[in-house]
Formats: C-alpha cells, structure tokens, sequence
C-alpha cells in the first residue's frame, strides 16, 4: 500500500535563520540589497507564471509552484528581518528605504496583474467545466426515420474522459 501524497502546503517548512541585528550602516544596506533581491526573484517567478498563464502553457506554470513558493517564503523572512531592523535601517540607509518602496511597488504591480490571469484563468475552466456538465446533462433524443417512429428512444449513458496531460 502507498502512502499517502502529502500536498506542499501541509509539509512543515523550515525555521528561517535569525537575521542578525543592523549594527551598522554598512548591516543597513546589505539588509536592504538582500531584501531587494528576494522581492526581484519572486518578481521573476510570479513574471514567468503570467507569461505562460497568458500564454495557455498552464502545465508549464504549474511547474513553477515549487519556486513561487520557495520565493515568497523567502520574501516573507526577510519581511521579518525588515520589521525586526526598520528604525536602523530608515536611521542609517535612508536611501535604502526608498529602494525598497520602489523594489516593493514593483512586486506590488506584478502580483496584482498574476491575479488577474490566475482569475481569468480560473473563469474560463470553470466555464469549460460548466459547459461540458451542461452538455452532458442535456437530453438527448436518437432522430430516427420511418413509420411508427418516434423520436423520444434515448441512447446508452454518455461517459467523459479527461487528460490530465495537458
């Protein structure tokens, strides 16, 4: 007997490293790079996932889910480090500080247009699949011709077949 498949939301992820505290301007802006970096890689990912989406490569973005996971869990530890370290960061890396609103703006614009697709995407399947229910579950009535026909015989049930290959 198999085990049973564990889905990737249910696997428990690994405690991120504690970033170490800003102690310095030079800390400031390697934080600030480091955060920038994290939010230009999930940018990335979350770019490519629309593209294919757009493109109706669906399988393709569904093999991306492994990265845009790994890149948001990333982005949501630096977040930590951020909140942890923002007094000395806005202290000593003003500068940095508007990087990152910029660098955060960006990711902003990106997701929201991946949301849009995944939306899209996800009305026209569920348009797909309620236009194949329907038409499974319509009457159907043989034509037949002759004396003493009618048109009311019904054919055998009608089956479905999905491929999961696309």
């Amino acid at each position: 007997m198999r085990p049973p498949e564990r889905h990737p939301a249910t696997v428990a992820m690994p405690a991120a490293a504690p970033s170490p505290p800003v102690g310095s301007p030079q800390d400031a802006e390697r934080l600030a790079d480091r955060l920038i970096g994290l939010m230009t890689v999930l940018e990335d990912v979350v770019g490519r996932e629309t593209a294919l989406l757009r493109s109706a490569r669906l399988k393709d973005a569904t093999e991306l889910a492994q990265s845009k996971t790994d890149a948001a869990r990333d982005y949501v530890h630096g977040l930590e480090a951020l909140k942890t370290n923002a007094i000395a960061l806005a202290r000593w890396a003003p500068g940095s500080v508007d990087r990152l609103r910029k660098a955060q703006s960006r990711l902003s614009d990106a997701l929201a247009v991946n949301m849009t697709v995944l939306a899209t995407a996800r009305s026209v399947s569920e348009g797909i699949v309620r236009s194949l229910a329907s038409e499974l579950a319509a009457p159907r009535t043989l034509n037949t011709y002759g004396a003493g026909r009618s048109g009311t015989s019904k054919p055998a049930a009608t089956s479905l077949l999905i491929s999961r290959s696309l």
